[in-house]
């Protein structure tokens, strides 16, 4: 017998790309449910912060940060809703409701749901 899974993931497919450009780019950057499955690549010339939906609308999705810049790159959600999965070593920082990675090419994270909080995978680049 297989895993049980406690939350279906039914957005998984990657459905695209949105880039913030280095020029024309926003230093915020608000993310609606249905952007589940969007690969966030950051090339914004300054910290950009990325907002989550409210959590009990993003059960079984997931959204992925990628920096392509030098830049810091936030994500934040409503207070108390980021669970930050780590391992190794990673160049995240966490507060209550947000999620801080430091300024780091290829620094990167995918946050995922279960309807009540937000869980942070992070990574670092090479």
């Amino acid at each position: 017998m297989g895993a049980t899974r406690d939350i279906a993931l039914t957005d998984l497919p990657i459905r695209g790309i949105s880039i913030n450009a280095a020029s024309g780019g926003a230093a915020a950057v608000t993310i609606v449910p249905s952007d589940s499955g969007v690969i966030f690549v950051n090339r914004y010339a300054a910290t950009t912060t990325y907002t989550l939906p409210a959590v009990a609308d993003t059960k079984g999705k997931w959204f992925w940060f990628y920096s392509d810049v030098a830049q810091t790159l936030v994500v934040t959600g409503p207070t108390g809703s980021l669970d930050v999965m780590t391992g190794g070593t990673t160049s995240a920082a966490v507060d209550a409701d947000l999620v801080t990675l430091t300024a780091v090419i290829g620094g990167w994270g995918m946050v995922t749901s279960d309807g009540t909080n937000y869980f942070f995978f992070a990574g670092t680049g090479t």
